[in-house]
């Protein structure tokens, strides 16, 4: 579904069936009665459409598995999404639940599906990721947990989406969304704090890497070596140059990234810049390589088969160049160094967790635009939060970075691995 679609769903179907659905369960409580402070035994976590958020969250998803060891774990995600979920390691396959969202009839027929996964499996606690979405707010319903962990909104007006939580955790938009992840695990040891919960929590990295693919990395090797003879002296720079159609907003313009890339490649003859992206960046990624008119500008868009395949790219690469949007989380994954432009969002929420990551952010009075608090449907049709960003700040950060050693994998080592 487009994504105006899928935002009127949200609003026109979900708010009355979240107040009806509320009320259900609330009279079924009563019937049946309320466990009081039983240790969760059966964990759903539900994340759908954000596949940077899954990375993000993944401090939080490792910090319930440690606590609560004895329990089952599971999660619930957008089919389309769930790659980014199993880069991770941290469900088995049978505990990923996957909902499509091409279509109505697909979503609701999933629904029914996830009621007998949820009763199947007895999950007794929800944890609800998403900010305010109504669909998620639905399947915790759905779901049959009597403990349901979410954000909630307490006194703020709007972004109704029910009143059934049993622990309510405060959205705070001052704070990193690792932070904000990691709130509703402690939220689970204190229901009585209002608002929920009331401690000091630090950002926090994603607690894993994802290893070497001996099969992947040489796939992205061989790949590459079609696309420009690479040696042992060469700087891999890859650029993540379009943000996408769903959110095009995010994108730089590429004229900047023109400039960028030839003043990389003037600076020192052994880099490669490599552009990747989906198949839709592929006419932006040909006028580029057009346009900068050089062999060590290579149009990589299209060739990586999988998320495997991208983190086996960043795994022998020296630099990431992205817009705001997965790859630059995917790429905390990997010791690659990166630079991230933001502007509609802000890296004060979703900035990239790592030792040598850059996020760039100009501050406009009117940035972000996209928010929770308007489920990232912004007015704006000139982004000149990104256009604030310069060329010459994004080329003496990379000039910066660069000069650390470099710590990308060369194909010998990972044949030894």
């Amino acid at each position: 579904m487009k994504l105006a679609t899928m935002r009127r769903v949200d609003y026109w179907v979900g708010v009355p069936l979240c107040f009806l659905l509320t009320l259900v369960v609330r009279l079924l409580a009563r019937l049946r009665g309320t466990r009081v402070g039983a240790a969760p035994r059966r964990i759903l976590f539900i994340e759908l459409s954000e596949m940077g958020s899954t990375i993000i969250a993944s401090a939080m998803i490792r910090r319930v598995q440690d606590r609560y060891r004895d329990a089952e774990h599971c999660f619930c995600i957008f089919r389309k999404n769930a790659a980014s979920l199993r880069l991770l390691g941290l469900f088995r396959e049978e505990s990923i639940f996957t909902i499509r969202d091409d279509s109505l009839t697909h979503m609701a027929t999933d629904a029914w599906r996830f009621m007998g996964f949820c009763r199947r499996e007895g999950i007794d606690t929800v944890i609800d990721l998403e900010l305010f979405s109504r669909i998620s707010s639905l399947l915790s319903l759905l779901s049959g947990a009597t403990t349901r962990v979410g954000f909630h909104n307490y006194r703020g007006e709007g972004l109704y989406r029910g009143e059934h939580l049993t622990h309510r955790v405060n959205y705070n938009s001052y704070h990193h969304m690792s932070q904000n992840f990691l709130a509703l695990v402690e939220a689970l040891d204190a229901p009585d704090e209002i608002p929920a919960p009331k401690r000091v929590i630090p950002p926090q990295p994603p607690p894993v890497r994802v290893p070497l693919d001996p099969e992947a990395f040489a796939y992205v090797r061989a790949e590459l070596q079609r696309c420009y003879p690479l040696a042992a002296q060469h700087r891999v720079i890859v650029v993540n140059h379009d943000a996408g159609s769903l959110l095009a907003i995010r994108s730089w313009p590429v004229e900047r990234y023109i400039a960028l890339i030839q003043r990389l490649l003037a600076n020192d003859p052994r880099r490669v810049v490599v552009l990747m992206g989906i198949a839709e960046a592929g006419d932006s990624a040909r006028e580029i390589t057009r346009r900068v008119a050089e062999a060590r500008c290579v149009d990589f868009v299209g060739r990586t088969r999988t998320l495997t395949d991208v983190l086996q790219l960043f795994h022998q690469s020296d630099l990431l160049i992205t817009n705001d949007s997965g790859p630059a989380h995917f790429a905390t994954l990997t010791p690659i160094k990166s630079i991230t432009l933001y502007g509609p969002e802000t890296p004060v929420l979703y900035g990239t967790l790592g030792e040598h990551n850059v996020d760039l952010f100009a501050k406009l009075a009117c940035s972000p635009c996209l928010s929770a608090l308007n489920h990232r449907h912004s007015p704006c049709a000139d982004n000149r939060c990104l256009q604030a960003i310069t060329v010459d700040q994004v080329v003496r950060e990379a000039e910066r970075l660069l000069a650390i050693p470099s710590t990308r994998v060369t194909l010998p080592t990972a044949v030894e691995a």
